[in-house]
Parts: structure tokens; sequence; C-alpha cells
């Protein structure tokens, strides 16, 4: 049966398998609905057509009379760069015009969006550039989407962008939703990676007001997200530490402990649990990989602002502006400036930092883009935490001093600051041959400075709140660069369509590190000073007491094969040559020269995974994966850890519901591997191997759009990690057993409540320790919003809202980090 009714422009992106035919839509009111209330319209009309009701002829009458005064008819049209089949529905309900077209027609296609006034004729033509399709006028004044003719050698207007990463572009979409991502070397659904994977939309990071890749991925389903006082992070999932990629290239070492932009600069997050396998090189981990892809240039030009106030003292600004450079559209850029002057939840802590980004695009014809970006950002953070605020007992079994409401106490002197800058750059060119194949490649250069001096405890204290003190100092500058080449097509074989990709890739990274320590003397006994009384610790001089540089190289070659066995089968065949150098050398000896800590001169690393379409809507998925992980943790003396090794089995069930607007995943999994990276029990700094481990557990996930106007995200994980030898205790307890994240919006489309929007969430775990025990807890937010106009909205948001006291990580011997007591955040947005 034919689907009749209006949808909102910035609706997902649909791969159903249907061939009915889609006429969209139908009649319009003497006054210009509102979209939010066209979208209701639709929601309603979809309802009535579920029940058999006879509308479809009497609206189909409706839309032929009103077709020859809509032809001829100008108009203004805002409709962005996105998914083609929203877009469609989009302009149809506004020029009120029958548009007839399949799902598959649409699936995958993207437009570059219209601005302007064109009669509807011209609007679909103009939308529909380059995508090969078009438009066909019939008789009954409606239109066919059909492709378009191609004359001789001629071939469709298709235009690579930004590499093939921007077909899954989340921007605009309003959607909690992501039907596509590129956390391998190519797009790829969703539902077809034989994988567990999540995707932070930006309309999920806007609703939330993530501003931090902290913020971001501590509402990822089984990632932890740990804060540190100096900005920087550490990420596990699956009981395990996470690796990064920007755009689909990996960097060595480049998420734990190591700052990070601010997230205006980026389109979405994506997620994927579990060692990547061919997707991923030598420097991923087997926790997962976190996709980072930035945001790139638009057709059309838009601009828009961001104001926040919080009751931390806090103000964050955010401009974001762009479009076409010249005439013609070749040539596309986009600024993003963040800057963001606030008081932490921490006494004395502030911060401050601002952030800098540019894109450029530029088209040497419709299949070949170079793509550049860069970015720079400073960051300060004075009267710093570095963990001192949790302080254990002598035995490490309990707090030493905590009361109620007193987790804003910082036990560290005013003086502590820190200083980090970090500034990238990345060029890739895409191109695309007329047999469908692509080649892409990739060159990324990223650059680190820290300095920092701080005083700390430890590594415990007496009942009565007394501790030692020491000075410490440090100064780091980081490189990593990296290089990817591939090209990835079809190949027909035996009556299928396969998809063959192969490519070769080489990273570097180089750090120097220098640190020194000195112990103060207190005016207590054996030299002690009290918590509550950090201020009397001095600031003194802090000689270099450790001096080492590290290099880490890497090459390899890469191949993966989606064979598709069968309709509803496909099998994902991969292996990758991998070769690994890793070298150290201590600057401070008489004579430094490089000590090679591992060197492998081949390693073949097999992966293999299965994807089954069991209906349309239903795909079961099953992998295995073999990992070398280069490890870039350092002992407390400076020396890089050996690389680890493991392998993991998982299967797992994803379903979509409602056109394939809401999506459901449930996963098994089970982890090996040896010589993990633990924190060194006896120093403050520094990690040592753990000798071997195994992970299980099972992860559920539900996010997207059961109707037009509510949103919804949940994740559940259960986790089981044990070391096979654990007489050191070296099991990290900082992975609760049990992980709940939920964030939920829904916005009113008519009533009183008209243009109204509610949210809120919760994040609640089991008990995590490290010594000291957090007993389980949950923490719920919550906001509300309003849409002014269609260019102003306000909200205000309320976090931690029974204002609960807990640790992100519990006090060990040495550090702790609070979570954030009750605060409140007011956002002003303005879209042009």
């Amino acid at each position: 049966m034919p689907i009749v009714g209006r949808r909102r422009a910035h609706s997902s992106s649909h791969h159903h398998s249907s061939r009915h035919q889609h006429p969209v839509p139908l009649t319009r009111d003497a006054f210009q609905p509102r979209p939010l209330a066209r979208a209701l319209a639709a929601a309603t009309c979809g309802v009535a057509l579920y029940a058999g009701l006879p509308v479809i002829a009497q609206a189909q009458a409706q839309a032929q009379s009103a077709a020859p005064q809509a032809q001829a008819a100008t108009r203004s049209y805002d409709i962005p760069a996105g998914p083609l089949g929203p877009a469609l529905r989009n302009l149809a309900s506004s020029a009120n015009v029958l548009l007839t077209f399949t799902e598959d027609q649409t699936s995958g296609k993207r437009t570059r969006g219209i601005n302007g006034r064109y009669t509807p004729g011209a609007a679909l033509a103009t939308l529909l550039a380059g995508t090969g399709l078009e438009a066909a006028r019939q008789d009954n004044g409606g239109y066919l989407l059909r492709p378009a003719p191609v004359s001789g050698a001629t071939l469709p207007d298709v235009r690579v962008t930004g590499s093939a990463i921007s077909d899954a572009t989340t921007e605009g979409s309003g959607s909690y939703a992501a039907t596509t991502a590129t956390v391998g070397k190519i797009p790829v659904p969703i539902k077809e990676i034989p994988a567990s994977v999540s995707v932070l939309t930006r309309e999920r990071m806007d609703d939330q007001n993530v501003a931090t890749i902290q913020q971001g991925l501590r509402y990822v389903t089984g990632v932890g997200a740990v804060d540190y006082g100096d900005g920087t992070g550490y990420f596990r999932a699956r009981g395990n530490q996470m690796g990064i990629e920007f755009d689909g290239v990996s960097i060595m070492n480049g998420l734990q402990y190591q700052q990070q932009f601010d997230m205006a600069m980026y389109d979405r997050v994506e997620v994927l649990r579990g060692p990547a396998g061919v997707t991923d090189d030598a420097l991923g981990q087997p926790g997962g990989t976190v996709n980072l892809v930035r945001k790139r240039p638009q057709d059309a030009f838009h601009f828009s602002s961001e104001t926040q106030l919080s009751t931390f003292g806090g103000v964050r600004q955010v401009l974001d502006a762009g479009g076409p450079l010249n005439q013609d559209g070749t040539l596309r850029g986009r600024v993003v400036l963040a800057g963001n002057n606030s008081q932490q939840s921490v006494d004395v802590t502030r911060n401050k930092n601002g952030m800098g980004y540019v894109a450029l695009d530029y088209d040497f014809s419709p299949r070949t883009t170079l793509s550049f970006s860069a970015g720079y950002q400073v960051t300060k953070i004075t009267g710093l935490d570095y963990g001192a605020g949790g302080v254990a007992n002598d035995s490490g079994t309990a707090l030493v001093g905590r009361v109620p409401g007193s987790y804003h106490d910082n036990y560290s002197p005013d003086w502590n600051h820190s200083y980090e800058a970090i500034k990238e750059a990345n060029a890739n060119l895409a191109h695309r041959f007329d047999n469908g194949w692509t080649w892409d490649s990739t060159a990324f250069y990223r650059e680190a400075e820290l300095s920092s001096k701080y005083a700390y405890s430890g590594p415990a204290a007496t009942a009565d709140g007394l501790s030692y003190f020491g000075d410490q100092r440090q100064l780091a500058t980081m490189n990593w660069a990296g290089l990817d080449t591939h090209v990835s097509g079809p190949i027909q074989a035996f009556g299928q369509t396969h998809i063959l990709t192969v490519g070769a890739n080489y990273a570097q990274a180089n750090d120097r590190k220098k640190s020194g320590f000195v112990a103060v003397d207190g005016p207590y006994a054996d030299g002690m000073f009290s918590l509550y009384h950090p201020n009397q610790v001095p600031e003194v001089s802090v000689p270099f007491d450790s001096d080492a540089k590290d290099r880490l190289q890497q090459y390899s070659f890469y191949t993966q094969a989606r064979v598709k066995v069968a309709d509803p089968v496909t099998l994902v065949l991969g292996a990758r040559e991998a070769f690994l150098k890793e070298r150290t050398k201590d600057m401070l000896a008489d004579q430094p020269s490089w000590d090679t800590i591992a060197h492998v001169s081949h390693r073949f690393l097999p992966s293999a995974g299965l994807v089954w379409d069991i209906t349309p809507s239903t795909t079961a998925y099953a992998n295995f994966s073999r990992f070398m992980t280069a490890q870039t943790d350092t002992t407390y003396n400076g020396a890089l850890l050996p690389p680890r090794t493991g392998e993991q089995y998982e299967i797992g069930l994803k379903n979509s519901f409602f056109d394939d607007r809401l999506n459901t995943t449930v996963a098994l999994f089970r982890i090996k591997d040896k010589d993990r990276a633990v924190t060194d029990p006896d120093h403050a700094i520094g990690s040592i191997p753990g000798g071997k481990a195994r992970n299980q557990g099972i992860e559920l996930e539900v996010d997207g759009q059961p109707t037009p106007n509510w949103n919804i995200y949940a994740g559940y994980t259960y986790l089981n990690v044990k070391f096979d030898n654990d007489e050191a205790n070296l099991t990290d307890g900082t992975d609760p057993k049990h992980l709940f994240k939920l964030w939920t919006k829904y916005k009113f489309t008519d009533g009183p409540l008209r243009n109204v929007s509610v949210g809120g969430g919760m994040l609640a775990q089991t008990a995590i320790t490290r010594g000291v025990t957090q007993g389980g807890y949950a923490i719920f937010n919550a906001t509300v919003g309003y849409q002014v106009n269609r260019n102003v909205d306000v909200s205000i948001a309320l976090n931690n809202i029974f204002d609960r006291d807990y640790y992100i990580r519990p006090p060990g011997n040495f550090y702790s980090v609070y979570g954030d007591g009750r605060n409140a955040m007011l956002t002003l947005r303005y879209h042009m």
C-alpha cells in the first residue's frame, strides 16, 4: 500500500528494502503550517493509513487540484545538506506537490541542500543535483523520481566530499540514531557492521550540552569516562582501554590522558566496542575505538551562535559559520570558534580555554575533492586538583576527613597550575572512479605541549587528616603523524556484488617527558601537612629527575572483503600484516642511546565476521579477531611497556523499527589478552604489565525516534573482568559490573505547550573500588527548552538533580576524582 504523509526535514535516512512507492505529500491549508505542525500531521496521517481509512484518493485529488497554482509560484526554501530522502519529503511538503519515489532510490544518497527562491520544479532539480536522479513531471502535476539519463560518456554529477565520511553526517538529522558509520575505512550501514557500534550524534551532543569528550562518552553504552584535574581523561570499555581515530585515521595513544579539542569541532562520535579487527591497526585498543568525525564545510551559507551560563560561574561561547567561497560552490569553507571560562565543581579550580578550527573543501571535479582542516586550542587551569581531594587511610580501605557535602573540597594548594596546547592539520584527497571504485588518501599531524606544577598528598593519610605532600613538575611534548591510503569498490562475481578494500598505512608517535618530584616538609609530626590547610604547602624549585624520549613506529598492509554469500548473508573477511618498533632513550644518561623495547618484523592478524539479514529489520552477526596493541604507557621510570596481544569473540542481534527510525542492539562478547597496562600500585604515576586476563559480558542499546518529535537513547552493560593470575590484586575495580545510561527528549507540537521541549536522563552503576569502595549510585539530569522562533531557542538544564555525592574514580593510594555536584546551565542558541 502506498504511504502518503509528511515527515520532518531532519528525519533520519532509511535503508528499508520495501519497493512500495512513497507519494509525498498532499494538501496545504490557507496559512503556512510550521514544520512541527507538519510533522504532527504526518504522524496523524500515518495512523489513519494504517487503520485503512480512505484518505489517499481524496488527498491525491486535493494535491492535483492545487498543482497548477503550485507549479507557477516561487517560494523560499532553506533545506540543509543531508540525507536525500528526508530532504525530498521536506521540499514536497513545503511546495505542496505530490512526489513519488522508493526508499531504495534514496538510500545512502545525500543532497547539497538548497537555499533561495525556486519554483517547485527548479527546487527539485537543485536538490537532486549530483545524485544521479531526476524528478519527472507527471500529468497530474506531481513528480516521479527516476534515474537521470546518461548521454554518451557523460556521468551523473556525483561529488565526493571530504572522503566518503560525509555520507554519514548527523548534523541536521534531528535524531539520536545514525544509520551509517565510518569507524572503518569506508562508510557502512551500522546494521551491516559485524560489531557493536554506537554513534553520539550532533543532535544529542547539543541536547546534552556536550563540550568535552569526557561528557560525551560518559553517556555512551558501556564506556567509562574519568576526568582528571588537568583537563584530560581516561576511557574504558569492556574492561580495557580505548583507542582513537580522527576521521577514520588512528593515532597512537591519542586518547588516554591526552587533551582533546572542544566538541563544537565535531559532527559526531562513533564508538566501536571491542577490537576493531581489520578496520583498525596495531595502534587500536581491545576496549574499543572512538572515531571523532570533524565538521565539514556545507554547500549553503550558515551561521550559528551558542552561549552558555552555568552555576559554577562559567561562560562558554561557540560561533560556527561557513558556506561556498566562490560562485560555482567548488570551494567551501567553515570556521568554528569556542571559548570557555569556568569555575570547576571543586573549589578554587578554574579552567580557561580557547579553540579555533578551520576547514576547506575544493572540488577539482565532481568526482575529486581535496579537503583540508586545522585546529588549535589552549587550556590554562589554575588551582587544579590533581586527584588529591579524596585521600585514603593508612590501610587504603576508608576515606579520611570525608563528611556529606564536602565533595567540593580541594585538598591542593591554590598555586597548582597547568598549561596545555594542541594543534593539528589534516589533508584528504578522495576520488570516485567511473566504475564505482573510490581512492582515498589522508595525511595527519598533531602536536601537543604540556607544562604543569602541582602538589599532592599520599600515599595515605592519618585519621586526623595528616598526610605527606610533595611538589611535582612535568614538561612534555608529543607529536603524532599518520598516512593512510586505500581503494575500495564493488566486484561482480557469482551473481552477487561484493566489496573489496585494499590499503596501507604508516604511523609514528614521538614524545619527550620530563618530570621531577620533591618531598616537602610540613609543620606536623614527621613533616606532614594537614589536608584541610593545603595552602601551607609551599611551591619549591623542582629539578627534573626523569627525562625520557619515546618513539613508536608502525606500518601495515590490510585488506577486507565483504563477500555476499547469498542475498541475506555477508561474510566479512580481513587480514593485516603489521610491523612495529618501539624505542626509548634516557636523556639523563651519560651517553643517551635508543633502547628497543619491542620489534615486530611482521605479525599476521586475521579477522572474520558474519552478517545475516534474517528479515529486512533484523540482522544477526558474529565476529572473531586477533589484535596486537602497541602500548605507549610507561613504567614509573619512563620505559615503554611491551605490546599486548589477544583475541575477541562476539555475537549480536540488531533490529530496526518504525521505518529504521529506532534501532536496537544486543551483543555478547569475550576478550582474552595478556600484558595489558595496569596502574602501578606503588607509584603515583606509571603502569606495569598485568598478565593474562579475560573480560566477558553483554550490552543492550536502543536509540532513535519512536515518533518524529521524540528522541531516546538507552544502554545497559553487564561486565565481568578477571585476571587469571591476580596475586598482586591487579584487577581494576573501576569497571562497574552493571552500568545503565539513558537520555531522552520530547518536543510538543500542539496545544498550550507547543514549541516546548522536555528531556532528561540518568546514569546508574553498581559499586567500584580501588581500595576505598564507591557504592552504587544513580545520577539524574533534566532539561526544559523553548523554541522562540525558527532561528532562536533557549533551554535550561539541571544536572545531578538530587545532589548525589560520588566518586567517578574512588581513592586508592593516590588519585581520586569527584563527580560534579548539582549544577544548572542556561543555553541560548541562534541559527541562521
